[in-house]
């Protein structure tokens, strides 16, 4: 399967001994390489060197950063490197409050902010890393502010809202004016919440879902809570006689949502296991796509497991998405996790969204910070046989557009649905 190989290790079937039907794995097999070719999840490589959970990222540059609860590292990955096997550097400066639950924003190519978080001090603080000295330095939130909260870069003004302080959820909101290092106060949001998503295209911040209380995870919202830069104002699909239209499934634990071509992406989350008909595990494939402009929520392409405090981000350069650690199960949970899927970049730069509500144009930017059909949590047909697939590829297949041509993409879709009857038939006739 050229520069897509993968290695697919199958649950258990019903059979004696655990066997699983021959022809099913090869099936399962021929579908992993059918939607991995047409622009689906894919594991990359090197996977992260630790484990973690309740990460922040960003993509700085060509390089990709990440820290996260389970260690005090600053982790950097080269995302175009001239190297056949680019490594993880888990080596740089430690930040100086090396708590969680921070939100990443990227003022520049060369620095990343975390703001707030918990732990170690990490309560209201705006910690910066250089990455050209290598180097951390610090200031704090007004009074009040602790982590889990949503964060934006919008415009040159930092925007936090919500999050949670001395164990309790708040709606209050600020702004950092960065050419003047000046604060000023923000109306509140509608509904105050933690651990929700959060993006902007530039003139609007998208606030999605989350949840209420203290940092335990907890049955969540399905809120669309809007904020308008030009009118400084606040609405959302929570007030009467909204017409917003609110997220498909109420949750929380997304981590940060992505604006990429014009809509918003939110992506996995968590519920407790003692909810109304909890996902596997307590936690979410689900990928929801917001559309401004028809104020519309499509499904995407679900994850491959479900994940939660974990912080997708979006490469303009090549397209790609990426998750990096995270966890798997409800709670506290680390992994090593390292996928990506394919969305191609805007081919514009600007896109008029209108609506019932407003009229307002996003500029898309470089994401700040994740149906129609019923709100399940079921993965596709080919995940359900699946508890792990792996993709190796070569370093021009790692780093860049996972892209195929349609014409190919069919051409090989055919011959593995031909291939794959032939062998079950033969194989059914053994039997």
């Amino acid at each position: 399967c050229g520069s897509n190989c993968c290695v697919v290790h199958c649950t258990p079937s019903s059979r004696a001994h655990g066997d699983m039907d021959k022809a099913s794995v090869l099936l399962i097999v021929f579908a992993v390489l059918a939607a991995g070719a047409s622009g689906q999840w894919l594991a990359r490589t090197p996977q992260l060197p630790l484990a973690l959970g309740e990460v922040a990222s960003a993509v700085l540059g060509s390089s990709l950063l990440v820290v996260g609860q389970g260690g005090t590292n600053t982790c950097s990955l080269p995302l175009s490197s001239s190297s056949p096997t680019p490594l993880w550097n888990c080596g740089l400066a430690v930040r100086p409050f090396a708590g969680n639950h921070h939100v990443a924003v990227a003022p520049d190519a060369n620095t990343l902010w975390l703001v707030g978080g918990f732990g170690s001090g990490a309560e209201g603080k705006v910690q910066i890393y250089n990455t050209i000295s290598n180097s951390w330095s610090s200031f704090s939130l007004p009074a009040g502010f602790g982590g889990s909260l949503s964060a934006v870069l919008m415009n040159g003004i930092l925007f936090f809202c919500g999050g949670i302080s001395a164990s309790i959820t708040i709606n209050t909101c600020g702004r950092y004016l960065l050419a003047t290092a000046a604060f000023s106060s923000v109306p509140n949001m509608p509904v105050g919440v933690n651990h929700a998503a959060f993006a902007t295209g530039g003139a609007r911040i998208f606030v999605v879902g989350g949840r209420d209380g203290a940092n335990v995870p907890s049955a969540g919202f399905n809120h669309l809570q809007i904020y308008t830069l030009s009118t400084n104002t606040w609405t959302s699909s929570s007030q009467p006689g909204s017409t917003l239209a609110p997220l498909p499934q109420a949750r929380g634990g997304m981590g940060t949502g992505l604006y990429i071509n014009g809509e918003v992406y939110v992506i996995g989350g968590e519920t407790p296991l003692s909810s109304a008909n909890p996902p596997t595990n307590g936690v979410y494939v689900r990928m929801d796509i917001y559309n401004p402009v028809t104020n519309s929520w499509r499904r995407g392409t679900d994850l491959p497991f479900g994940m939660h405090g974990f912080y997708p981000v979006y490469d303009s350069a090549s397209g790609n998405l990426y998750v990096v650690a995270g966890g798997v199960r409800v709670g506290s949970s680390t992994s090593s996790t390292f996928i990506a899927i394919n969305i191609p970049k805007p081919t514009t730069t600007t896109t008029t969204t209108t609506s019932s509500v407003n009229q307002v144009t996003d500029s898309p930017s470089t994401p700040s910070g994740p149906t129609d059909s019923p709100a399940t949590d079921s993965p596709s047909m080919s995940r359900r046989s699946l508890n792990v697939v792996t993709a190796a590829s070569s370093s021009s297949a790692s780093h860049t557009s996972m892209r195929t041509p349609l014409l190919v993409v069919g051409a090989c879709i055919a011959v593995v649905a031909s291939v794959s009857l032939a062998i079950l038939a033969l194989h059914r006739r053994r039997d």
